[in-house]
């Protein structure tokens, strides 16, 4: 299994980065349910999301 760098982009200027969800094997429907936990409803809202070596992720949006 391929070491993945922490903290890892999971999405960049509003775009979902597929291949670093598939490194982590967590799923587009994932990423959505957590980033509604805080309250963020649209993908192209988001700035940047890194999910650190915890498991938290942390989120800059527009």
């Amino acid at each position: 299994m391929e070491e993945v760098q922490m903290p890892l982009c999971l999405i960049r200027q509003g775009r979902t980065m597929y291949d670093n969800l598939m490194k982590i094997g967590k799923s587009e429907p994932w990423l959505r349910e957590t980033l509604s936990q805080l309250q963020i409803y649209d993908v192209r809202d988001v700035r940047y999301a890194l999910l650190d070596p915890n498991g938290s992720v942390h989120v800059l949006y527009a």
